[in-house]
């Protein structure tokens, strides 16, 4: 129920969902209060136009995912432990465990295993994306032996309450966490919480150093192809939002 919840309102959160949230209203404000049906409509032309802005989404972009950088190299732990997404099962007509963007994920986790980083890779999501992730694992040559499924979570949260105990039970305690870097610093905070010592590796980064110097190096034609919003860079600066007020929300529930 309480995800339920958090869906729902998660959705009027959404830059996009708050914009169709304020043009609403102001459908009923028009012919009573027409000064404030106007500042509503000049606050969703301002979230769609600075948050749907490619360069401004960029940035802001940034500003999460290089908090931490890739793993460095010789990096060892107890464990790898991969947070389930991006992966479609082989549903018909699906040949094939298929792949998005957050895959990334398992081909980092395969990748530091085969650089044995750490003998055991520990996969955590619903039981559709852990199971999925856990055949796209094998595919890249992970064996099935190397390979833990906790397959109960709905979030992160529950990814890291039922992950932990799990590692804690087997002197599991130093672990590489592998996530989209959008991610990291949120799920570095929960699961440090749970007595864990967390390497951070981060993967799946939207804004790479080659976007970030064409960026600073501010070429006009750049920056007239990149004056109208785009859905891309508001549903990126949403999600940046969401990690923004996730990470202050557990930050503040562990000091209360």
């Amino acid at each position: 129920m309480v995800a339920v919840l958090i869906g729902f309102f998660r959705q009027f959160l959404n830059p996009l969902g708050f914009v169709a949230l304020l043009l609403f209203i102001t459908l009923f404000l028009i012919k009573k209060h027409p000064k404030t049906a106007i500042w509503f409509v000049i606050v969703s032309l301002l979230v769609v136009g600075v948050l749907g802005n490619p360069i401004f989404s960029t940035f802001f972009a940034r500003s999460v995912e290089w908090r931490y950088m890739p793993a460095a190299a010789g990096t060892k732990a107890d464990a790898i432990v991969v947070l389930a997404q991006g992966t479609l099962p082989a549903d018909t007509p699906r040949q094939r465990v298929e792949v998005q963007d957050q895959a990334d994920r398992m081909l980092y986790a395969a990748t530091l295993y085969q650089q044995q980083a750490a003998p055991l890779i520990i996969v955590s999501g619903s039981y559709s994306q852990a199971s999925s992730a856990r055949t796209l694992l094998l595919e890249l040559g992970v064996p099935s032996e190397a390979i833990l499924v906790q397959d109960r979570s709905s979030n992160m949260i529950t990814d890291a309450a039922l992950t932990a105990p799990v590692l804690l039970a087997q002197n599991i305690h130093r672990v590489l966490l592998v996530t989209s870097a959008l991610q990291m610093d949120r799920a570095n905070f929960i699961f440090s919480q749970l007595g864990l010592e967390v390497i951070p590796a981060p993967t799946d980064y939207r804004v790479t150093l080659r976007d970030w110097e064409a960026l600073n190096a501010w070429h006009w034609q750049d920056v007239i192809n990149k004056l109208m919003p785009t859905t891309q860079a508001l549903n990126q600066s949403a999600q940046v939002i969401w990690e923004y007020m996730a990470l202050a929300f557990y930050r503040l529930k562990a000091i209360f």
